[in-house]
């Protein structure tokens, strides 16, 4: 082989190490590996044949214009020369080589030769995965034997770049279902906001969203602040076909950048910009997923425009730039009952789900407030209860702040509430009802939360700040006590001034 024909087998080998690159597509990785041949003297057209799920020889890349008939003739044999280097003949039988490479044919007789691509090592038996077809590569001058030989060389780096293709996209495919899994334990963290309880909203809700799951059509979610409008957006997300691709979230509200953040800036010509002032925007980093639009009531008119084009079209274009890019973002939209701009519903026609408030749907608040304090246990946190008295007020209180006040209000018991079974006392005076609501304290209440504090911290110092023996002398559990500590922000060295 000649100075020629190493310098190309080099850039041969060179480019197996693309096919780790799950970027490219193997067809586009096949091509490369023909152009890469392009120099040898003797090569005018080649094909490289692979054989599809069901077996079928399918051409993945070819160069020139190599005669199609014959190359899936010779794709299509299943003898024992199918796993051999062979010369091709027009209107006759192929000649098979021998192990060395040679062959009892000559080169005016060759229309075209072909070597197998062999199977990664251990599943040798299956037979070779496809085959390379060329009609010549090093020239007239050169044995045909040789041909043969530096052909099946050829076929063999293609072999185990088809492997390396096949593993990197097993990898790719692996790492999309694990981010699917991953984020499905996300919406599980939040999932009780609508599977727990049993009232007809919520049973119309679940409705809403397997319909919303496989639409592709902009959603508006309609309903109060806390009430949780994002994380239905996300379940929707994660159970429609672009669970593996991006969920992201951008606010309307008190942005003066919100055009700039939604579809990026093109790069500057001159020096007049920062470079960082260039990129893409939330659109295009979410290409093939969700963006969620909270405060969507919000949207300036232009922005509204800019969103109604985009939606028609599917394509955009960076602010100061003129080349329109392609990109595939479902949009969601979280809004107040008052809805969506109207020119922008009218422009976009998307489907509405009313997403109820808590007090809509009070069958539902015992479930939701059992999962919550269910949630805090599993946190390493106190196995928390309601006292018959303590839920009932719960449910009667009105939840302006929904979902999230109802979360906020469980992750601050779960700290204050001085024994396991929550009472009505535990309870803030403004979430209960006038008949619930505790005594006023007398005048002198700051008096007594005085003395009570100086004797918690009197009965600490004496014992050496172990609070066993402490809440022993005072009559208190050791959990009583530990709650006096921290309402009164009691600390160790407060009583040693």
């Amino acid at each position: 082989m000649d100075a020629v024909g190493f310098d190309v087998l080099r850039r041969a080998v060179a480019s197996c190490g693309l096919a780790s690159d799950t970027g490219r597509g193997l067809d586009v990785l096949l091509s490369r590996f023909l152009d890469a041949l392009t120099d040898l003297p003797g090569l005018r057209h080649a094909a490289v044949v692979l054989a599809d799920a069901e077996g079928r020889p399918t051409i993945r890349a070819r160069l020139g214009v190599p005669d199609v008939g014959m190359v899936l003739t010779a794709a299509l044999e299943r003898g024992p020369g199918a796993r051999t280097a062979r010369v091709l003949r027009a209107g006759a039988a192929p000649v098979v080589a021998e192990a060395d490479g040679k062959v009892a044919a000559t080169r005016e007789e060759a229309a075209m030769l072909a070597a197998p691509i062999p199977v990664a090592a251990g599943r040798e038996e299956d037979g070779p995965q496809g085959w390379v077809f060329t009609d010549g590569l090093l020239g007239r001058d050169a044995p045909l034997g040789d041909d043969l030989r530096l052909l099946t060389l050829l076929a063999g780096i293609l072999g185990r770049m088809a492997d390396m293709a096949a593993m990197a996209a097993g990898r790719t495919l692996d790492m999309a279902r694990e981010v699917a899994f991953l984020r499905s334990k996300v919406s599980l963290r939040h999932q009780h906001v609508f599977s727990s309880g049993t009232s007809q909203l919520l049973e119309a809700l679940h409705g809403a969203v397997a319909r919303a799951a496989v639409s592709k059509a902009p959603i508006v979610l309609r309903g109060e602040p806390g009430s949780g409008r994002g994380v239905l957006a996300r379940l929707i997300h994660e159970l429609s076909p672009r669970a593996v691709h991006p969920f992201a979230v951008v606010s309307a509200a008190g942005s003066d950048k919100l055009m700039e953040r939604l579809f990026g800036c093109a790069r500057p010509l001159g020096p007049a910009v920062k470079p960082a002032a260039s990129g893409p925007g939330f659109l295009e980093e979410a290409d093939g997923g969700t963006l969620l639009i909270r405060d969507a009531h919000r949207l300036p008119p232009d922005v509204c425009e800019r969103l109604a084009r985009f939606c028609a079209a599917g394509r955009m274009a960076r602010l100061g730039g003129a080349r329109e890019r392609r990109v595939d973002t479902r949009l969601f939209f979280a809004a107040p009952p008052g809805g969506l701009n109207q020119e922008l519903a009218a422009a976009l026609s998307p489907e509405v789900i009313v997403v109820p408030s808590l007090r809509e749907r009070r069958e539902d608040i015992p479930a939701l407030l059992d999962d919550l304090l269910a949630r805090e246990t599993s946190r390493g946190g106190r196995r928390l209860t309601l006292t018959p008295k303590a839920l009932k007020a719960l449910e009667a209180y009105d939840w302006p702040g929904n979902i999230r006040e109802m979360e906020e209000l469980v992750a601050r018991l779960a700290v204050t509430a001085p024994e396991d079974r929550i009472d009505i006392a535990d309870i803030p005076p403004e979430m209960l009802a006038e008949g619930d609501r505790p005594p006023v304290l007398p005048e002198d209440a700051a008096e007594l939360r005085d003395m009570e504090r100086q004797q918690v911290l009197n009965a600490l110092t004496r014992h050496g700040w172990v609070q066993s023996r402490a809440a022993r002398e005072l009559g208190l559990t050791l959990r009583q006590i530990g709650y006096r500590i921290r309402k009164y922000g009691l600390t160790r060295e407060e009583a040693d001034v």
